[in-house]
């Protein structure tokens, strides 16, 4: 038999009949891979996770540190709206400020305030302050008519719920200032008053372990308010004078934004709590 091959022509090497026979499974093997399969791809789905570390509550003294200062960042205060059960509120947080109480007129041209809102209410009689207020060491009215209080002492800020508190003293001693108001938070509890009018409600409250201050969006009674303050995660809380009494928060460079309207006369007792630049 002649093998060679002419320049013109081609040899296939191999044909059907020369290459190997591709294996076969069993049917049986590959259905039993395809249950395998299944049951690992679910049990990786299904299996029990491991529980998500949950952040513990900070100590007192931690919530210390945190305090409204922030460093390497310029004296400001942080403006975020928020949602409780559908219901709108505006939270203010000033950092790297301090506060103070102030009695009479504002300056709003002065750049160093960052917000002001009214702190204690006023007789109807004679225009007087209600309850305990102390200004720069010097007591300006006495009384209990309000269990909630708030202290600034060396430039600490305290709030709290109390009939008698020291700190009342320790202010008049100190050159520092303080003032009562009705309590709406107290320990991580919302707190019971008889008013149940629906008002624009504002409360200077801690949160996270820092000062700031909650307002509403819409009329509320002083029970809702509270439990809405609870739901935010507010730990102590008293109430600010709310309704459209004054108020503002200077908004980095741009203008002044009115938290309620500027007063229509004169009142020798009109006070404020102010957040100050460091």
């Amino acid at each position: 038999m002649n093998t060679e091959i002419k320049d013109t022509e081609i040899r296939i090497v191999g044909g059907e009949e020369a290459q190997p026979p591709k294996p076969r499974w069993p049917w049986f093997v590959g259905g039993g891979l395809l249950v395998l399969a299944a049951v690992l791809v679910g049990w990786l789905l299904l299996r029990p996770k491991a529980p998500l570390p949950q952040p513990s509550a900070p100590s007192e003294e931690e919530v210390e540190e945190v305090g409204n200062l922030v460093p390497d960042l310029p004296p400001c205060v942080v403006v975020a709206d928020t949602l409780v059960d559908s219901v709108s509120f505006r939270i203010l947080t000033p950092l790297n400020a301090v506060a103070e109480l102030h009695v009479g007129p504002i300056d709003t041209s002065d750049a160093d305030i960052l917000m002001a809102l009214q702190a204690a209410d006023l007789r109807r009689d004679n225009g007087r302050i209600v309850g305990a207020f102390v200004l720069q060491g010097k007591p300006l009215s006495w009384g209990l008519s309000k269990r909630g209080y708030c202290a600034i002492i060396d430039g600490h800020l305290s709030i709290g719920t109390a009939d008698n508190s020291p700190l009342f003293e320790q202010a008049t001693e100190t050159g520092g200032d303080f003032f009562r108001q009705y309590s709406a938070v107290a320990e991580g509890q919302p707190v019971e008053n008889s008013p149940e009018n629906q008002a624009f409600r504002r409360a200077l409250c801690m949160l996270g372990g820092r000062a700031c201050v909650v307002c509403s969006h819409s009329r509320m009674t002083m029970d809702a308010f509270s439990q809405s303050l609870v739901a935010l995660g507010v730990r102590e809380a008293i109430f600010l004078v709310g309704g459209s009494a004054d108020g503002w928060v200077r908004p980095g460079e741009g203008p002044l934004l009115r938290l309620g309207a500027p007063p229509s006369k004169h009142k020798a007792y009109l006070n404020y709590l102010l957040f100050r630049s460091l």
